[in-house]
């Protein structure tokens, strides 16, 4: 195997939405030559803390990180947050306040489920969630589960999508509140896969925000989108970054691994960023 000095920096596991447990993402990592990474779960850091110790064993830098889900002018927007301290208290409430937040919206889309005639319960979300953040995919797999559905994207495409019939607006933190308190942490933000979801003009937003870079490399972005989103970050001094976003939900998602990802050097520059540079050592030049 030729090991490679590549990095994956948006991998999900079963500590939110993912298929494989934290150690087998780390060991998919490592067989595709990768030996830096980033888990990133969605509001929850348990899947970096389950596999940090695993991922030290075996010679994998595993670098802090998270997927925020933010309000941005009413929108569900995703923050990568990556470098901060994993300790940091106001992290810890903030995920806290995440999965409350999170449970409330699952509640009231049960509800809109229920008149819409589906027999659903908050007992079968949390029975498919486990210890994971609940996420609309968790619905989505059990309105599959209960044949009301043939796939999580049918769920999503005729009840779940923004603005459906069981959609419920989310009330997360805005981007400026998540960006202020991954900054007190000590780490760097990162707007994640901006290409199918935003304009040019809502990046200044974001820049006045505060974010620090851009998820230029991603599976939704082809190689124009990456190029307008590189020069622009270049234009704005903004970090860069790239991965599968991996689920493992689809078949395919596993051939992404190890091929929609940036080079080592992405990862420095957050370090050289981070006030904090905790959990991946910088490469030695």
């Amino acid at each position: 195997m030729i090991v490679n000095t590549k990095t994956d920096l948006h991998l999900h596991t079963t500590a939110s939405d993912g298929r494989l447990t934290p150690k087998e993402v780390v060991d998919l990592v490592y067989s595709k030559g990768l030996r830096s990474m980033a888990i990133t779960d969605h509001d929850t850091l348990q899947g970096y803390i389950d596999a940090k110790s695993y991922a030290d064993t075996i010679g994998m830098d595993l670098l802090t990180g998270v997927e925020l889900t933010t309000d941005y002018n009413g929108r569900e927007c995703h923050i990568l947050a990556y470098g901060f301290d994993p300790e940091s208290e106001s992290m810890q409430t903030l995920f806290i306040d995440q999965r409350f937040k999170r449970k409330e919206r699952a509640t009231e889309i049960v509800k809109k489920l229920n008149k819409l005639g589906f027999d659903l319960e908050m007992d079968d979300i949390r029975a498919e969630s486990g210890k994971a953040t609940i996420s609309r995919n968790h619905i989505a797999d059990v309105m599959r589960h209960k044949s009301f559905v043939a796939t999580r994207k049918e769920a999503f495409d005729r009840y779940l999508f923004t603005g459906g019939p069981a959609y419920v607006q989310n009330e997360y933190i805005t981007v400026a509140q998540a960006i202020e308190t991954v900054h007190e942490s000590g780490g760097v933000c990162i707007l994640a896969h901006p290409g199918p979801y935003y304009i040019f003009e809502d990046l200044r937003y974001f820049l006045n925000a505060g974010i620090d870079g851009l998820e230029y490399i991603h599976p939704s972005h082809n190689f124009q989108t990456q190029k307008k989103l590189k020069e622009y970050a270049d234009n704005y001094q903004l970090l860069l970054t790239g991965g599968s976003d991996f689920h493992g939900i689809k078949p395919f998602e596993e051939q992404l691994v190890g091929t929609v990802c940036v080079d080592r050097s992405r990862v420095d520059a957050i370090l050289d960023r981070s006030k904090v540079a905790i959990g991946i050592k910088e490469t030695q030049s």
